[in-house]
């Protein structure tokens, strides 16, 4: 069963996303809690869709006993919302939530989130019905259209954006009902509400506030009145308002409703301060435990609150600015950093700002012997920029949440002045109440706060038992005093919701002092790397976990090995290769679950961007590059312009042949590893990397044509012989296919190869070549005289022969593996004895022809081996008689 719901006391919005959801993933019914308006279920009536929806009261959610495989949540992501319907959430396999109020936490676990800042939930699903290309009717056509028009204010309100558009477009164009909306949505109000307008507009006081136009009312009725909202846009109109905040008692509740023209204005904040939400221009809250005087008060004091003067950029930016120019070197930035005592400096060409520089990075470039070095080759390319008339909290989403230090200001593409840390400081400082309290949540929203918690994710994707070990080791580190985190593609994976299980432990502190302890308590296996203080604890179930020293590295010159040294889990976590990869959760019983993200990991993943964490990690550990794109191709993720561009910048300086032999076989051998090796093969081209291997590699026509009969041979392999191989080894053949053998000895000596790697990744590809030229030439080629040129060979060197061979002569490959390696004879040597033979050297000569004949077809039962056995001693007697 799949069901869609949305929360209690549903507008147009909610019913319309709803029944969106209901016809996208095909659910049986939109389940609606028992307080649904009746000019909602006459208008659904009227468009002939109410038997879709199912109004169900508490109890009846209780006796469902049936699996529910699909949980859609629209138009809300709070359990409070949904009333009675949120115990539907703990009996659904899946939950998928879309809702549109992204300024909150979500607090439900759910398999698929989808939150866009629009005007109406519905705009988000019509948008992905029109890519399945999903045929709806006029009735149905009709009711989305409600939903939008009546979220947006009929398109007018700040919140509308170009998806809503679009939605009503494509459902317009499709054949929508506008007649309809105009019924449902703009239609007269009731007598009920016309004594609630009347009274909030004797009751209205008028404020000018920093130039805005605001109101503020209340008003009173003793029964529930439906659609009150609509009275807060004719007070507005009437008035010609900016900002207007209502409270009307209707009956035992009172209902607050905020709206606001202005896109400084958040009106979701105060909301939030009742327990309610919404977004910037229109928001509401159900007030349950106050009177309406008490609100009323509270509501005047939160008024001025969120009421601020609009300060723009240019009001808190620094100018003259202080710059670097493009084609200044390191020794010439060094010199402005220090003559200025900044930390950070924009780049400037031609009077534009084209990048930022920081007085770290040119100190580490400088020791590792840049000084000539451009600046403008390890600049940062990614930033933003801000104009003088920018908002303050354009600023503030820019340099608090995006992490960006320095922020240029640009008037006509011209530097006129930055914005820094300082000067935002300084502000808050001028005006505490300028740090905005919202601030968590649209961090959240955007996947950019630095600590959230996944004990739920952790529950819900771990195996118990790898959980219960996670929750043991941080009970332990309590009680120790020590810190412990998880950290790197463990944490990675599990925001993606991929399985990895390889744990790895960071311990602020020793990290072998407290495997030990942990190891004796658990009477388990320990292995301790003194030199790095990290330590491998095996448990009695096989279980594998890696503890390592928070700590910090040093790179003394490019690829060197890193000097470490002791450090906190940020300084660990920013030693990391990428952003996604620099992730740690806390394990510590009274933290377990927290997530620490210092570099915003959870965007890149959010943007599916692969981000190195400084500028200078190239130059640091060139292999990285090979990780960079391995990531990307594992995960379809793109690499970052800036973290693109600094990858080019390690190509042009030849960074690549500074990697040891060893390290830079592995990374070789991962890229292979990966399912989809042949793009990240590709994309190393496209760098110019592959030439770091050798600079005869080429990825050629016939190379493809060899790597597509490899994959096809390869699935064949799975599914027929099922025996475990490294294909990676099978595919490092035809890379390095096109080299003839004095350039496969130069590669071996670049990757370090001992004597049996050497026999293994070039012995055996010279023999398998050979091998496939032989194949080829002799058409007739016998079964034998195949069997026994394979059987030398790995089976990764057999299949590196079917990729050269190609479909022609797969048949060879397949016989082999299916037949010809598996004949055996039904006789021995003792049979032969029996024979009345004496053992000497012809045995095995026989004993090879027979198998060879057998092999060929020539001879097949035991019978007939005893004979040809008897024939062939014959016949050698014979010869040796002549002799």
């Amino acid at each position: 069963m799949k069901i869609a719901i949305t929360h209690h006391n549903p507008d147009f919005d909610a019913i319309s996303s709803s029944y969106a959801a209901y016809r996208l993933y095909d659910c049986d019914f939109v389940y609606l809690c028992h307080n649904v308006d009746s000019v909602i279920l006459d208008c659904l009536d009227d468009l002939g869709l109410r038997d879709s929806f199912k109004v169900v009261m508490e109890s009846e959610i209780d006796d469902i006993n049936e699996n529910i495989e699909l949980l859609v949540i629209t138009d809300c992501k709070f359990k409070s919302r949904l009333g009675y319907l949120e115990k539907l959430i703990k009996k659904a396999q899946k939950v998928y939530i879309y809702d549109h109020h992204t300024g909150n936490e979500c607090d439900i676990d759910n398999d698929k989130l989808i939150l866009k800042e629009v005007g109406a939930s519905t705009s988000i699903i019509v948008n992905e019905i029109s890519q399945n290309n999903l045929v709806l009717q006029q009735n149905e056509l009709t009711l989305l259209m409600l939903g939008i028009y009546e979220d947006t204010g009929f398109l007018t309100f700040n919140s509308t954006t170009p998806m809503d558009i679009m939605a009503l477009h494509y459902l317009l164009s499709n054949g929508g009902e506008l007649s309809k909306v105009r019924q449902y949505i703009k239609r007269d109000l009731s007598k009920e509400q016309l004594i609630i307008l009347n009274e909030l507009i004797i009751n209205m006081s008028l404020y000018i506030l920093n130039g805005i136009a605001i109101g503020l009312s209340f008003a009173s009725f003793d029964e529930y009145v439906p659609e009150i909202s609509v009275l807060a846009n004719k007070i507005m109109d009437m008035e010609n308002l900016d900002t207007f905040f209502m409270m009307v008692r209707l009956g035992d509740r009172i209902l607050l409703v905020c709206r606001s023209r202005l896109d400084y204005i958040d009106t979701s904040e105060l909301a939030y301060s009742f327990g309610g939400g919404g977004h910037p221009g229109a928001s509401s809250a159900i007030i349950k435990d106050m009177t309406l005087n008490e609100a009323y008060e509270k509501l005047k004091v939160l008024v001025k609150d969120i009421i601020k003067p609009q300060k723009l950029a240019k009001h808190i930016m620094t100018t003259p600015v202080k710059f670097v120019s493009f084609s200044q070197t390191f020794n010439d930035a060094l010199d402005l950093f220090m003559k200025y005592n900044l930390n950070m400096m924009p780049v400037v060409k031609n009077g534009k700002a084209v990048g930022l520089i920081s007085r770290k990075d040119i100190l580490q470039g400088i020791k590792h012997g840049l000084s000539d070095e451009p600046v403008s080759n390890i600049m940062q390319i990614e930033f933003e920029t801000v104009s003088p008339e920018e908002n303050i909290n354009v600023v503030e989403d820019i340099m608090l949440l995006k992490n960006q230090k320095l922020i240029p200001v640009v008037e006509n593409e011209k530097l006129v002045g930055v914005i820094t840390r300082t000067d935002l400081l300084r502000l808050m400082k001028e005006d505490t109440t300028r740090i905005p309290g919202y601030l968590k949540s649209r961090a959240d929203s955007l996947m950019l706060s630095k600590k959230i918690n996944v004990r739920n994710l952790l529950k819900d994707r771990l195996p118990e038992e790898y959980f219960n070990l996670l929750f043991e080791i941080g009970e332990y580190a309590e009680e120790l005093g020590t810190n412990v985190y998880v950290v790197g593609g463990f944490v990675r994976d599990l925001l993606m919701k991929n399985d990895n299980f390889d744990v790895d432990i960071v311990v602020e502190g020793s990290a072998s002092e407290f495997a030990k302890k942990y190891a004796d308590i658990k009477n388990a296996k320990i292995a301790i790397h003194k030199k790095f203080d990290t330590a491998q604890v095996i448990l009695k179930n096989g279980v594998r976990l890696d503890f390592a020293t928070a700590r910090t590295e040093y790179y003394t010159f490019p690829a060197a090995a890193p000097e470490v040294e002791s450090s906190s889990i940020k300084n660990d976590l920013y030693r990391r290769d990428f952003t996604i990869n620099a992730m740690a959760v806390k394990l510590n019983r009274s933290e377990f679950g927290l997530l620490l993200d210092f570099f915003g990991g959870r965007r890149d993943i959010k943007d599916r961007k692969i981000r190195v964490l400084h500028n200078l990690s190239f130059v640091d550990d060139p292999s990285r590059g090979f990780r960079a794109i391995r990531f990307a191709v594992r995960f379809d993720f793109e690499i970052g312009p800036h973290t693109k561009k600094l990858l080019k910048h390690a190509v042009n300086m030849n960074l690549f042949d500074k990697i040891i032999g060893k390290r830079l076989f592995l990374e070789i051998k991962y890229i292979l590893s990966e399912e989809n090796y042949l793009e990240a093969l590709e994309t190393m081209k496209d760098y110019d990397i592959l030439k770091f291997l050798h600079k005869g590699i080429t990825l050629s026509e016939r190379k493809y044509e060899m790597y597509e009969n490899l994959e096809k041979i390869y699935s064949w392999y799975n599914v027929q012989v099922g025996k475990s191989l490294d294909i990676y080894i099978s595919r490092f053949y035809i890379l390095f296919s096109d080299l003839k053998y004095k350039d496969l000895k130069d590669v071996g000596k670049k990757f370090d190869f001992n004597h049996l790697e050497k026999r293994l990744f070039i012995g055996n590809s010279v023999k398998a070549e050979n091998i496939a030229i032989k194949v080829k030439r002799n058409t007739k080629i016998r079964a034998s005289e195949v069997t026994k040129m394979f059987k030398e060979m790995n089976d990764e060197s057999i299949l590196f022969i079917g990729a050269i061979l190609g479909s022609e002569f797969e048949y060879i490959i397949k016989n082999y593996f299916n037949i010809y390696r598996n004949i055996k004879l039904n006789i021995t040597g003792d049979d032969l004895i029996k024979l009345g033979y004496k053992p000497s050297k012809k045995f095995s000569e026989i004993l090879n022809t027979l198998l060879d004949m057998k092999i060929d077809g020539e001879i097949f039962s035991r019978e007939e081996e005893l004979n040809k056995a008897r024939e062939l001693f014959e016949n050698k007697r014979g010869e040796d008689d002549d002799n």
